[in-house]
């Protein structure tokens, strides 16, 4: 999937943005009033230039033009790639070791002993349904 980089720049009440990417021979601009907008004007101009849906064009990594919070928000970002994907195999992980011990024939709380994790996390984990109580 393409990326494309856009550099914005606060100008007086407006965010200028500069946009670089696959397909485009040279910068291409647009502006948005709120950055937090900016990504969306981003794909609304790249989806015109390429005829595409705006969800199509790929991913949009917006940074802001100071060089050292540029650095600084591509340090914070590359950490926080790496703590998603962690969190992901530690999901994989204890999924797959609750199941291993529940065939051991642990119970639902020891298991959430043993993980660190509540009883009904684990019940989440192996994707049961709580059980009801039935009033008579």
């Amino acid at each position: 999937m393409s990326t494309f980089r856009v550099t914005a720049q606060k100008s007086d009440d407006w965010w200028a943005l500069t946009i670089e990417g696959p397909g485009l021979r040279r910068p291409a601009y647009t502006q948005a009033r709120r950055l937090d907008k900016a990504e969306a004007m981003v794909r609304d101009l790249l989806a015109l230039h390429f005829d595409t849906n705006p969800a199509d064009v790929g991913d949009i990594e917006i940074t802001p033009a100071d060089e050292p919070l540029a650095g600084e928000l591509a340090s914070t970002r590359k950490v926080r790639r790496e703590a998603d994907r962690l969190r992901d195999e530690a999901t994989t992980r204890t999924r797959s070791t609750a199941r291993h011990l529940r065939e051991r024939g642990y119970a639902q709380r020891e298991i959430g002993a043993l993980l660190g994790v509540s009883h009904q996390g684990v019940g989440k984990l192996l994707g049961e349904q709580p059980k009801r109580s039935v009033d008579a």
